[in-house]
């Protein structure tokens, strides 16, 4: 039961701090950054977001950075548009199944 919950709880806080980045924030470099996964444990107090960037626009170690400047404010709008019995410690993890994919389609391509 408490690994469902975790899911569905990881699920709302994914697709909400996505929204919160394109539109709460108004530094143009938030658009370059995708929250593409959720963990969280199962006492609901910790949420790892796993984010990628599109790397010729920002850079992964700046994404990083931006992420905890801006920790405390995506953390506050998160409390305001979700009803949950502890606000989680959000975990930004750069997400570097993005680059293995690119380099998995590049060996395809180089093959044919």
């Amino acid at each position: 039961m408490g690994a469902e919950r975790a899911r569905r709880a990881a699920a709302l806080v994914k697709q909400n701090v996505a929204s919160i980045l394109l539109q709460e924030f108004t530094r143009p470099e938030m658009q370059w950054i995708t929250i593409t996964d959720c963990v969280m444990t199962r006492d609901l107090k910790r949420a790892d977001l796993y984010f990628s960037t599109i790397e010729q626009n920002l850079s992964h170690e700046d994404a990083r950075r931006i992420l905890a400047e801006e920790k405390g404010p995506i953390k506050r709008e998160l409390a305001s548009r979700i009803v949950i019995k502890y606000m989680p410690d959000l975990n930004f993890i750069w997400d570097d199944t993005v680059l293995i994919d690119e380099k998995i389609r590049q060996l395809h391509s180089e093959d044919s």
